[in-house]
């Protein structure tokens, strides 16, 4: 088992009994480096969870998840008569379809179950990503770019995929392809501290999330172009 295979597993399950997966974990050094990371964060996850809440918070507490639970009925009742408003920047961006607006809400909370950056030290050879992209039915035509992180993952709609593919400039840039999720043109997202864009494949679409810094005109570009169905991949080599 290579590092990446390891890394597959260790994002999906850190607790596999894969034999390769614990045979990789106790004599390969780097896959060792990283569960010793994933389990520190692990710890930490289980660590906050065991701070007491202070007893004059609870209600306080309780009172705002039974907002939450409203708001989010009368949300999700007024998406089945109306279209979504976002202020996105300046201005404002119209939804005209309720599904758009739900694959934005799985977009944000999928960045918020998991760091926004994954990055490998190094490039992840194409001919290794190609059948992680043919098991969701995706071909790759052409140069993707520098991916230094890639893992299956679910979608709103299916079997998609999470990546980190370096700019020009050398910066991590997280991508969340989504084939099954087809938007009709490019959606601009609000997002807290970052900056986020739906962008419209062949296949599905992707979402391009960074910081507002960070140049992704060149990783947009090449997601349009290489990524395609994977019949249509074939015919075209």
């Amino acid at each position: 088992m290579n590092y990446f295979e390891f890394k597959q597993i260790l994002d999906a399950d850190p607790y596999s009994q894969n034999p390769e997966f614990l045979h990789a974990k106790k004599h390969d050094k780097r896959c060792r480096q990283a569960y010793q990371k994933a389990m520190a964060q692990e710890q930490m996850i289980l660590d906050a969870l065991q701070v007491p809440v202070p007893e004059h918070n609870i209600e306080h507490i309780k009172f705002h998840q039974a907002q939450d639970r409203q708001s989010r009925f009368r949300q999700n009742f007024m998406a089945l008569a109306a279209s979504a408003v976002l202020a996105v920047g300046v201005g404002f961006f119209m939804l005209n379809q309720s599904t758009e607006s739900d694959l934005e809400k799985f977009i944000h909370e999928a960045l918020a179950m998991e760091p926004a950056v994954y990055k490998g030290a190094d490039e992840l050879p194409q001919e290794t990503l190609k059948p992680l992209f043919a098991s969701i039915n995706t071909a790759i035509e052409g140069e993707l770019g520098d991916v230094h992180f890639m893992k299956l993952c679910p979608t709103l709609n299916g079997q998609g995929a999470r990546m980190v593919v370096m700019n020009e400039l050398n910066q991590p840039i997280t991508v969340l392809y989504m084939p099954n999720s087809p938007v009709e043109e490019a959606v601009n997202m609000q997002m807290d501290g970052l900056k986020g864009k739906i962008v419209a494949l062949e296949q599905g679409s992707a979402a391009i999330i960074a910081q507002p810094h960070q140049s992704t005109a060149q990783i947009e570009s090449n997601l349009i172009n290489a990524i395609k169905p994977l019949n249509q991949g074939h015919q075209g080599l």
